[in-house]
């Protein structure tokens, strides 16, 4: 048995943390862990972390696609020579996607102008789609790192069953 501890392990605390508090009543009435106990708690403790880290990921890739459809619309009215507010559009560009305004032409009222527009905005594009690659990437990683805490708790459950069902009958 295992007295009420910290566990000093900077992977499972929670963030901003670097130490988690556990902490049981036995039958006894004491606070004392189990082993088994211990294990289980680090586990579902590093899949809530896995979870909480997975919703801002989530949310990280849910504005990246926001950016990209907004960039595909620009892109594909100065393609169709269709842009009506320029200005606005580059001031979008510049402000919230952080393109250079220098690599920005400050009207579209060419074709030469149009293309050097559409570069600029080629090479955020790529830069954005490459982010939202690593984020799915990461996103994988925690939730299979989630899985794996589950399924260890699970398994330890299980296991401290079984083995209470073979004490239980040999008390028979």
């Amino acid at each position: 048995m295992l007295d009420s501890t910290t566990i000093a392990i900077n992977r499972y605390a929670p963030i901003g943390c670097d130490q988690i508090k556990l902490y049981s009543n036995g039958f006894s009435g004491g606070s004392d862990l189990t082993l088994g106990q211990l294990v289980i708690a680090v586990s579902m403790r590093s899949a809530a972390v896995c979870e909480a880290q997975s919703v801002v990921k989530m949310n990280m890739m849910a504005s990246g696609s926001l950016y990209l459809d907004k960039t595909s619309e620009y892109m594909e009215q100065l393609a169709n020579d269709e842009m009506s507010d320029w200005a606005a559009a580059r001031s979008y560009l510049i402000n919230e996607l952080e393109i250079d305004a220098d690599d920005l032409p400050e009207a579209v009222d060419s074709f030469t102008k149009r293309l050097q527009a559409i570069d600029a905005i080629k090479v955020k594009v790529d830069a954005l789609t490459q982010l939202q690659q690593t984020h799915m990437i990461d996103l994988q990683t925690l939730v299979n790192r989630r899985d794996v805490a589950c399924s260890t708790s699970t398994n330890m459950i299980r296991t401290l069953g079984a083995s209470m069902s073979k004490d239980a009958a040999n008390f028979v």
